[in-house]
């Protein structure tokens, strides 16, 4: 956040001027001193909700992947639409970023991905059976692995 902030900040001069802000968003300046406000889309302030643990390694640690993945996306949305040599050099740097932090949780999800919730826990053949409607015909029917994928 705070270096998308600070590159906004420098676009725009660091200068405020109150005249040229729409209403109600010279409050939003001032308050903040042309700092990233914690908010989200809505207006509503970041808070711990936004943090889901759920105590099982496996589960927070693919919820991680998931979110770095999602972080990974806008960056790369963003610059594709952005044509400033210093702006694109800004979202490079927070990709390989994301795409370390992406890589680490998919290492720790190596180790540990025979534990928690990826055990089987009485889990019948049944539930690891899937139909594959990609390519039908005599092999629509497969069996499922009996452990988690390896992100590699």
């Amino acid at each position: 956040m705070e270096m998308v902030a600070q590159t906004i900040n420098l676009l725009n001069g660091h200068d405020v001027d109150a005249t040229q802000v729409q209403a109600g968003e010279v409050q939003t300046h001032v308050l903040l001193g042309l700092n990233p406000g914690l908010i989200n889309s809505s207006g509503y302030s970041w808070t711990a909700d936004y943090v889901t643990v759920t105590g099982d390694l496996c589960a927070d640690l693919l919820s991680n992947i998931a979110s770095e993945q999602r972080a990974k996306v806008v960056y790369e949305y963003l610059y594709r639409q952005i044509e400033d040599k210093k702006v694109r050099e800004t979202i490079d740097f927070l990709l390989n970023r994301e795409e370390a932090h992406n890589q680490m949780f998919r290492d720790a999800f190596n180790k540990v991905q025979e534990t928690g919730s990826n055990r089987d826990f009485g889990t019948t053949k049944a539930a690891k059976m899937y139909f594959s409607m990609s390519n039908p015909g005599p092999n629509t029917f497969a069996t499922g692995e009996t452990h988690a994928p390896s992100f590699k």
